[in-house]
């Protein structure tokens, strides 16, 4: 098996036709880890960083990728060379592709190949499944384990994610929901309808330069989001983000937008990509101002019920954590974690100690001292 290193976008181009060949043999092709998606993380995010996208081949056929970064950073304080993922929080969650055809020692191989780490070098890999292949592979592979040299790997909890399966009428999937939620739903949207003017909208989005975008931009720009300069007008990174994505994918007719107006006005949306029968709502704002009229849970409910309605997907992967009003909608989740692997150097043998042995023990202390401080 051979191991190619592509560490530009142009080289990345050039191989597009046998990425997409890749991902087009599993079950499900992942949006995060598309060659569309990946371009527009590299432009947005990458700034610092040295491209490393692993591609592993066999017979000169392409079955292995690992979209890696490598950057010096500081952990704890210490520098060190961390390999990472292309993924953040805009990233519904990352992984290692391998082609489900190997099997056995050349599917080991393989991951071991596009993740393997110098004694010196630190691995993060943001987001993966909680059953997912390559969490088993990290933690059971050959690398791991507690002998010198050896790396260590721990573990941190990411996501919890709703999902809802579009697999049955909007009228039964509805009726199913709490009596509350339907009750809170009805109310608020009868609200929202006899105020003049105010509407709901689907609308597709082709190209970066329509008019709709700088909409949804400068309703970003009023939302609470502003107040920690994480909206689409003053972060750069998640502005230019969905520009490429929008440049890149537009023309595929898989991004459209929720967008409830008041009159000529927007004052909140719901974006989706569309692909491979799973949407993905990666963007929702709202007017502070209009908070009163509830309009983000407001265009959550009309896309869902076309979804159901026109039959356009199978999947609505909420890109969210487990928060509390999805908990209404499903009880379906997809669990992620985080995993970082320690080097076998001495420096980083003590990284893990220090993070995952000590710094867990000072806070059980802490947390233990409190409970009996508010005893007594």
């Amino acid at each position: 098996m051979e191991l190619r290193v592509v560490r530009t976008e142009d080289e990345f181009n050039q191989i597009k036709p046998q990425w997409d060949s890749l991902l087009s043999s599993l079950d499900s092709i992942p949006l995060p880890m598309t060659h569309e998606w990946l371009v527009a993380w590299c432009r947005a995010f990458s700034l610092n960083m040295q491209m490393e996208f692993r591609c592993a081949y066999l017979e000169g056929d392409l079955v292995g990728v690992a979209p890696l970064f490598r950057v010096r950073e500081r952990y704890r304080g210490v520098p060190v060379t961390v390999l990472k993922l292309a993924a953040n929080g805009h990233t519904p969650f990352s992984d290692v592709i391998v082609h489900p055809d190997l099997v056995g020692e050349e599917r080991e191989l393989a991951y071991l190949r596009l993740t393997s780490l110098g004694d010196h070098e630190l691995g993060q890999f943001f987001k993966l499944h909680r059953n997912g292949a390559l969490l088993q592979f990290l933690i059971d592979g050959p690398e791991a384990g507690n002998t010198f040299g050896a790396r260590r790997i721990g573990l941190k909890p990411s996501l919890k994610t709703p999902v809802i399966e579009i697999d049955q009428p909007w009228e039964t999937f509805f009726n199913t929901r709490p009596r509350a939620l339907k009750k809170s739903l009805r109310h608020k949207m009868n609200r929202f309808r006899k105020q003049p003017g105010f509407s709901i909208t689907l609308e597709q989005i082709s190209a970066p330069d329509q008019p709709i975008v700088e909409e949804l931009i400068d309703v970003s720009a009023k939302s609470w989001k502003a107040s920690i300069s994480n909206d689409l007008k003053s972060h750069h990174g998640s502005r230019v983000f969905l520009l490429n994505l929008i440049e890149l994918l537009g023309k595929e007719g898989v991004v459209s937008a929720w967008i409830a107006r008041d009159g000529d006005r927007a004052i909140a949306f719901e974006l989706h990509l569309r692909y491979d029968g799973i949407v993905y709502p990666i963007r929702a704002d709202y007017d502070e101002s209009y908070k009163a009229f509830s309009p983000g849970s407001l265009l959550e409910y009309s896309a869902l019920k076309y979804l159901f309605d026109s039959g356009a997907a199978k999947q609505y992967y909420t890109c969210a954590d487990d928060y509390w009003y999805l908990s209404n909608w499903t009880s379906d989740y997809e669990e992620y974690c985080n995993v970082e692997c320690f080097g076998g150097s001495l420096r980083l043998r003590c990284l893990y100690f220090l993070e995952y042995r000590l710094i867990p023990l000072v806070k059980k202390f802490i947390r233990k001292q409190g409970k009996t401080a508010k005893a007594v």
